[in-house]
């Protein structure tokens, strides 16, 4: 990833980071910076990363798409879309291990959308969360749409995408939107311990309920591919460890293996 590109990827131990860095537009992402977040999620999904954090910088998380660069009549916007937006969110959801999005202040348009991509979302109580994009007259896409409609039901994701409404962190916890809300000046210690307590965690068990949840298609399919699943989870260093500590009434050390 170039420097010029808003996103920059880290690791810290077993915990990676994808930050979205434009804090002076409030982390817009350009073209490129859609490549360069769908490059960041392809190499952590390779890296053997056992958690992932995506964030924005500056006290923002995301507010989407950089719309100095569109121009209606003039932007393919198909081409945006599907060939920009879209693989990036498709390259998040496919990273296995589980994906935390930390939210602060700004997250809008495409940026909710990248953090609905995510497993779990954490605000801090500044955040703001929603899909305004009726008041510029487009609408919104970053698969907005079904995420919105699945998750709340047809009549309040209507409501939600019509109006543009903008959600507190409050309102988006409630609505199932949001994991945990935290004080904005406890946010950063409690987000970080959640996230390292995940990458610590029992890898091959989290990564294997996250492929059940994301694509199991009835209750049938689930308890199939559950019982699949426990069959590897079961072979697994971290099982071994976990059910022995248990048995000594210890805490384990899970290794990811």
């Amino acid at each position: 990833m170039s420097k010029d590109h808003g996103v920059r990827l880290s690791y810290d131990g077993g915990l990676a980071e994808i930050r979205l860095n434009r804090p002076n537009a409030r982390n817009a992402l350009r073209g490129t910076d859609w490549l360069a977040l769908l490059d960041a999620a392809r190499a952590v999904a390779e890296s053997g990363a056992r958690a992932v954090v995506i964030r924005g910088d500056g006290h923002n998380f995301c507010s989407g798409f950089d719309v100095s660069e569109i121009a209606p009549g003039k932007t393919d916007a198909f081409a945006v879309v599907d060939g920009q937006v879209n693989p990036a969110l498709k390259a998040l959801r496919a990273i296995p291990v589980p994906v935390i999005a930390a939210v602060e202040g700004a997250c809008v348009g495409g940026g909710f959308g990248i953090a609905a991509a995510c497993d779990i979302v954490l605000c801090s109580q500044n955040a703001k969360l929603g899909s305004p994009y009726s008041a510029i007259g487009i609408m919104c896409d970053a698969g907005l749409h079904t995420f919105l409609r699945d998750t709340l039901g047809y009549q309040r994701a209507a409501y939600l995408i019509f109006t543009g409404k903008l959600l507190s962190a409050e309102e988006a916890q409630a609505l199932g939107l949001c994991a945990e809300v935290y004080p904005d000046n406890m946010f950063e210690s409690a987000m970080r311990a959640f996230a390292e307590k995940l990458a610590a965690g029992p890898t091959c068990a989290l990564t294997m309920s996250k492929r059940i949840l994301q694509h199991a298609t009835d209750d049938t399919a689930g308890m199939e591919m559950e019982a699949v699943g426990q069959a590897r989870v079961f072979s697994s260093e971290d099982a071994k460890a976990g059910i022995s500590a248990f048995l000594a009434k210890t805490r384990p050390s899970f290794t990811g293996r």
